[in-house]
């Protein structure tokens, strides 16, 4: 099952809290997923893709409309071969939709203040016609499609009134309305109900984050070795020729401390280093002052080598 699959299953779990919202529910699911069949009488053909989205539909329709319907399911080999529910209301169609205002644009309970009636129609309209990938892909991606214009504006407007920043595309011969930021989908998740996905959601993606927090700790130590092995190996080249060319007897008895730590310790770094020297040498001595140690054997046998012609690089 895909975890747009377990989203859903997920949402199923949440009962609404009022009557308002059980219709604006059944509205989305019905403005989203259903096609009105003109005849005497009309029918209403509602299509899900999971026949647990299609039994809750018909539980709150029983639950306001005398109706009776047909359920049929058919495979659509083109979707590697996925099977689709469809529920056909022959009797109380027509009530329904007049009493959803289900060919106009807008109906009595769309306009609603109540904020639950509001992620109830967003609730409804994901069931029957949203996606969310894994958080485990490597992108987020939360969405809603329709083939009416009108309907993904409204979703749109619905999701922005809680500040998740929806934004609409064309795919295709429909619209979507979607979501990118990971914390956002996270929080959509939570707003629609479908809570333990937002809490399995959110533990993938504070892990991945983790794990790429590591990585990139770990990159960052791999750089500053690196940058420590070749300041280390060229302060070696020139402490190596003075060695071999310098009467060492006129340096600095804090420079041949200096030279005597390095040679030990190729691959320490200046922290390293200085903690060596704080222990058995000189406790005052500054990062700083190691840094000018350095560039003062640097200096000395650089010059040293030009008077004498001779390469120590």
């Amino acid at each position: 099952m895909s975890f747009s699959q377990n989203v859903k299953e997920d949402l199923l779990k949440r009962v609404n809290e009022n009557e308002i919202s059980d219709r604006l529910q059944i509205e989305a699911m019905l403005r989203f997923s259903s096609e009105i069949i003109l005849g005497n009488p009309l029918k209403l053909a509602f299509t899900a893709n999971l026949m647990s989205v299609l039994r809750n539909f018909i539980m709150l329709v029983k639950k306001y409309y005398d109706v009776e319907y047909e359920i049929e399911s058919r495979t659509i080999s083109r979707l590697d071969h996925h099977t689709v529910f469809t529920c056909t209301i022959f009797k109380g169609a027509d009530q329904i939709i007049s009493d959803l205002s289900l060919i106009e644009q807008s109906s009595k309970y769309k306009d609603t203040d109540i904020e639950e009636a509001r992620i109830a129609y967003l609730r409804g309209a994901f069931l029957v016609k949203g996606t969310v990938n894994d958080p485990n892909s490597k992108s987020s991606h939360l969405e809603i499609s329709s083939v009416n214009e009108g309907e993904i504006l409204f979703i749109q407007k619905l999701m922005n009134s809680f500040e998740f920043d929806a934004r609409i595309a064309k795919r295709k011969n429909y619209l979507i309305a979607y979501i990118k930021a990971k914390n956002t989908i996270g929080d959509f998740l939570y707003l629609l109900g479908a809570t333990s996905s937002m809490e399995y959601y959110e533990d993938v993606i504070i892990t991945k984050e983790i794990k790429a927090t590591a990585l990139r700790s770990v990159n960052l130590d791999v750089a500053n070795q690196d940058k420590t092995n070749e300041a280390s190996k060229e302060q070696l080249k020139y402490i190596k020729y003075l060695e071999y060319h310098y009467p060492l007897e006129k340096l600095d008895s804090k420079l041949l401390m200096v030279m005597k730590v390095r040679k030990e310790n190729p691959e320490y770094s200046l922290t390293e280093l200085l903690d060596i020297i704080h222990e058995y040498y000189d406790p005052k001595l500054t990062k700083s002052g190691l840094n000018h140690r350095f560039r003062k054997l640097k200096e000395i046998a650089k010059e040293h080598s030009e008077r004498k012609k001779e390469k120590w690089k």
